[in-house]
């Protein structure tokens, strides 16, 4: 029965085609060929498969299905682009065991992707190490833009600089303005309240408003000194006596 299952299993697998990916490390100045690690290899498929590279650069994976594949090459120490290959069947089909057609392209993250009907690289693959894995992050010097973003900063800055310009805005506008000043030494005043604790009592004083200023009272001149006048004659009571006949 097993025989039999095989047996009727093998007219299917001639519909699926199957390729080989081939291709090699194009050495240059920043992995020349002398520096290629032993352990370097392709992965298919983030690890799906995976095969060694050669000491000429050389590799080949067999027996990869239709679809899209990721194809990775693992080199430590350096960085390499991935490749997306899409494998379909060949176009237009000559024959049945004809070989199925292949379209690389650079695989990116940030998009799906293309077509096959879109350009494809060469085949077999060329790959190129862009450059050496660097894990070292050099230490930022001082950046004084950066320090002004500071909350931080921005809050002391403002700080001293109204510690320093204050006073000095303070009595240039006492000096030009007597009326202000005034004003300026009740509202410091009604403040000092609250510095010696007494909060009810500064609070009265500030919703009380400014103090409005008492008329100054007329003063009467000093009236001048009167000379004494001779007092009249007292009248004699009862008017006198009548003359007598």
């Amino acid at each position: 029965m097993l025989v039999q299952s095989v047996l009727s299993l093998l007219p299917l697998l001639a519909l699926v085609s199957a390729a080989s990916i081939k291709g090699n490390i194009a050495f240059n100045d920043v992995l020349p060929v002398e520096s290629l690690p032993i352990r370097s290899s392709v992965s298919l498929d983030h690890g799906l498969d995976r095969v060694l590279v050669k000491q000429d650069g050389s590799f080949e994976i067999f027996d990869v299905p239709e679809g899209i594949h990721h194809v990775e090459t693992l080199i430590p120490g350096y960085v390499v682009q991935p490749l997306w290959v899409t494998i379909s069947p060949p176009i237009p089909p000559i024959a049945e065991d004809g070989p199925p057609s292949l379209h690389i392209q650079s695989a990116n993250p940030a998009r799906q992707p293309l077509p096959p009907s879109s350009p494809s690289l060469t085949y077999p693959i060329v790959l190129e190490a862009l450059g050496k894995e660097s894990y070292f992050v050099p230490k930022g010097g001082m950046n004084i833009l950066g320090m002004l973003k500071n909350p931080m900063v921005l809050m002391m800055l403002f700080s001293g600089v109204m510690m320093y310009g204050m006073p000095k805005l303070v009595a240039s506008m006492e000096s030009s303005d007597p009326d202000l000043s005034k004003e300026m030494a009740e509202t410091r005043k009604k403040m000092a309240g609250f510095q010696n604790g007494d909060w009810a009592g500064a609070i009265s004083s500030l919703l009380a408003g400014p103090e409005e200023e008492k008329p100054a009272k007329a003063v009467k001149p000093a009236a001048a000194p009167q000379s004494p006048q001779p007092s009249a004659p007292a009248a004699k009571s009862g008017g006198g006596k009548k003359r007598r006949k």
